[in-house]
């Protein structure tokens, strides 16, 4: 948190959010700077996420996030260290300080042959990409290309705004502007908004 003084009067300010930050920060919607078990569970329906996959989902999110944000054990996320929980396997796009890798997003853009992305190239291009942390030993890396695997299933499961033909079928996909929008912290807020606006027309 910066100082700032104004005639002669000192006023903390809060530093800017980085982009993984404003991305977990969905699941944080009163700005606490943490992340409960229970907030992850509403914002997991929020999203539109079924009762199983949430049962299923929110407590390793808590668990595994809860941990390498406060190397301990805990169920709660610290907003401020998500750049902690980066898993070993990823695209890359978050880089290590939480930021934009604008080098990884072209990367993972230009995967998407045709001009849109599908589950499957994600998936690849993570898988190629491999273990981006030995260091945190075989059963984490193990976890986190299960996981990682989930989460892009998921994503396009909530996320697709178009399709392509992909081995003689048409598959979900998404736009490099959702893409951006994935990484830059708004499309969680973006898909609950519509999920709230189709209930109301409803």
């Amino acid at each position: 948190m910066a100082v700032a003084t104004t005639l002669g009067v000192e006023t903390k300010v809060p530093r800017p959010k980085s982009a993984l930050e404003r991305h977990a920060a969905f699941f944080d919607p009163e700005g606490t700077g943490r992340v409960t078990i229970g907030q992850t569970w509403a914002g997991l329906g929020r999203l539109g996420i079924g009762l199983v996959w949430r049962l299923l989902l929110t407590p390793i999110i808590n668990g595994f996030l809860g941990y390498l944000t406060q190397r301990k054990v805990s169920f709660v996320i610290v907003v401020a260290k998500i750049a902690d929980g980066k898993h070993p396997f990823d695209t890359g796009t978050f880089a290590d300080d939480g930021e934009i890798d604008e080098s990884a997003l072209a990367e993972v853009v230009k995967a998407g042959a045709g001009g849109s992305l599908s589950a499957k190239e994600m998936r690849a291009l993570i898988l190629a990409r491999g273990n981006r942390r030995p260091a945190m030993g075989k059963l984490a890396g193990t976890l986190g290309s299960w996981f990682s695997g989930k989460e892009v299933k998921l994503l396009f499961c909530l996320a697709a705004d178009t399709t392509k033909r992909e081995d003689d079928r048409i598959v979900p996909a998404v736009t490099p502007r959702t893409l951006r929008r994935l990484y830059d912290g708004t499309l969680f807020h973006l898909l609950a908004r519509r999920r709230r606006m189709r209930a109301c027309r409803g």
